[in-house]
């Protein structure tokens, strides 16, 4: 889930990222007239809300939907090359809907904007490297195609060739160019698909992840090319709103362990430090069937924090994690601490988005594993006026 600050017109000023350079397609004055604001937005209930579960159709709901207003499309993964080096990577393309039917018959007129997020994590370095980008579909230079899956923003892109998942991105000397080829079906999270994330109607989301994709292809970082193979985790969601008053920030886990089980957790924070009783999750077993886990059936503990230099910000970066009813007691540690997404220049919301590794034991033995973890709602700011 990134999910972070994407989903408002508050995110055209998205600049900083860790202390890379930012390339950003369209400038934000090219964007919007000078004068835009959130109350120029098409107002929610002009878009589709997630009210009840989806009779979801594959391949064709991997493409756009654009009833509704916002959409992402999510790709992590750990992998590792031939020399023992190891890298951690995130590929992320978004599309915000700003105006449902704009009046303005210009093809500079902006109905959606996208905005892309890329980075790589150097785990033997110890070095996190991170662009992203804005653009307008208008003028072909980003857009997300609604019959067959393709999405792209500048020459950063995702397609389906068949049933595997083609990613290519790059920035300066770092690239990717990977192939992801699913090794279980896919799955539903929540009831058939509807993740619900607030009491109210239509505070939900349409969500189903391929949480174990093969993964092979070429890494550039440092002047080098790593021929690599490893696994991936894939996102898709798309929604109107879903926060609500009082849901401060989240933590949000996808784990991929040695016994073949997958599992993806997320704990909602509320801004009184309580859990909200709308987190869950998803297990998935070797075979590909899934057991939806309510708030009462894991328990995430902290167990370190880290305080970020660049914002000031104190994440929990180590957890224990358990699942009383399946005998599962795992303690995940971020594969290295300075894995922060920044954007102080600009909107001043930032995360935590990067690899972790997991060890622990379930009621069949010991396990390890990896993963990637995102923590919202840390530096200050709270992230439910985004999306209410």
């Amino acid at each position: 889930m990134l999910r972070t600050t994407i989903f408002s017109l508050s995110l055209l000023l998205l600049g900083g990222c860790g202390r890379e350079p930012v390339d950003t397609s369209d400038a934000l004055t090219d964007l919007f007239p000078i004068h835009a604001s959130p109350a120029a937005m098409t107002s929610h209930d002009d878009w589709t809300a997630a009210l009840s579960p989806r009779a979801f159709a594959f391949p064709g709901d991997h493409a756009s939907h654009e009833d509704y207003r916002i959409e992402w499309w999510y790709y992590t993964g750990n992998l590792e090359a031939d020399d023992g080096s190891r890298f951690g990577y995130q590929l992320t393309f978004f599309r915000t809907g700003l105006n449902k039917e704009p009046n303005n018959p210009s093809k500079w007129a902006v109905r959606d904007l996208y905005t892309a997020h890329f980075a790589i994590s150097d785990l033997r370095g110890d070095q996190h490297y991170c662009f992203q980008r804005n653009s307008r579909s208008g003028i072909g230079r980003a857009g997300a195609e609604v019959q067959n899956y393709a999405v792209w923003n500048g020459d950063w892109k995702a397609w389906l060739d068949g049933e595997n998942h083609r990613l290519q991105a790059g920035e300066s000397e770092l690239r990717i160019d990977l192939t992801l080829s699913p090794e279980k079906p896919l799955v539903l999270h929540g009831e058939r698909g509807l993740s619900q994330k607030g009491a109210m109607a239509g505070n939900a989301s349409h969500y189903y992840s391929f949480t174990r994709l093969m993964t092979e292809g070429t890494i550039r970082i440092g002047g080098k090319n790593f021929k690599i193979k490893g696994r991936s985790w894939m996102d898709h969601e798309f929604s109107t709103s879903f926060l609500e008053p009082g849901q401060l920030g989240w933590d949000w886990l996808s784990i991929q362990l040695d016994n073949g089980i997958d599992l993806m957790l997320y704990r909602m924070r509320r801004d009184d430090g309580t859990t909200d009783p709308f987190s869950s999750g998803s297990l998935v077993r070797k075979d590909g069937q899934v057991k939806h886990l309510s708030v009462t059936d894991f328990r995430i503990t902290p167990l370190r924090d880290w305080t970020s230099s660049a914002t000031d910000a104190t994440y929990p970066l180590d957890w224990k994690v358990e699942i009383p009813g399946l005998g599962y007691q795992l303690v995940i540690t971020s594969a290295f601490d300075e894995q922060e997404m920044t954007t102080n220049d600009t909107t001043g919301i930032n995360y935590w988005e990067g690899a972790i590794e997991i060890a622990g034991s379930s009621a069949e033995g010991s396990v390890t594993g990896r993963g990637y973890m995102e923590l919202t709602g840390y530096a200050g700011q709270g992230l439910g006026a985004l999306f209410e």
